[in-house]
């Protein structure tokens, strides 16, 4: 439930690679043992719904996964419904409201059962760190303190908009002017 104003890195991805998603989301199900993967999208994204369907039809037809094994659940967009137990609340048919705690999802999540919640972008790189290794990955981050890459939503007055992928703990500025070409002329960056 991509909410936050201003993100499309989810839809994005979504929309440009749906593949390598359910392939981490399997990859992902497969070593948890999990007997299903719930995927919910937000009903703002028509287009991203009907290519996941599409593209777990054809998982199924072709016998990658068995039949079910993936469901598309649609949320309304309460912004609520980003966080975890709450959206596991609105996938139950229930009003989209964050759980107390303990227990966890972990514990006792979905339908009562050990659940695990990843973000889209997270099952998005798990193909590509199984391929060159978790080195690889974490060697990209800014420094020590923070490793890997990560996708940056970058809107508004810049020469350069859209989903830049950079490392983690990258400063602003250096997103702005390295991956975005920098300012329009005429205004500053401002935060």
């Amino acid at each position: 439930d991509e909410g936050e104003p201003g993100t499309f890195k989810d839809r994005f991805y979504l929309e440009k690679d749906p593949h390598r998603f359910l392939e981490g989301a399997l990859i992902a199900s497969l070593f948890i043992k999990a007997s299903n993967v719930y995927i919910y999208m937000r009903d703002e994204y028509p287009s991203v719904i009907e290519i996941l369907n599409n593209e777990i039809k054809n998982l199924e037809k072709e016998k990658i996964i068995p039949e079910g094994h993936f469901i598309l659940r649609r949320g309304a967009g309460a912004y609520i419904c980003g966080e975890e137990s709450a959206m596991i609340e609105s996938i139950e048919g229930k009003r989209g409201i964050p759980r107390h705690r303990p227990p966890y999802i972990a514990e006792v999540g979905l339908f009562g059962r050990p659940t695990l919640n990843h973000n889209i972008e997270t099952l998005f790189w798990i193909p590509e760190i199984l391929n060159k290794g978790s080195g690889w990955f974490s060697s990209k981050g800014w420094s020590n303190k923070n490793k890997g890459l990560r996708s940056y939503s970058v809107s508004g007055r810049v020469n350069n908009p859209g989903l830049k992928i950079a490392p983690a703990g990258i400063p602003l500025r250096i997103l702005i002017d390295d991956y975005c070409g920098g300012m329009l002329e005429g205004h500053n960056l401002k935060a």
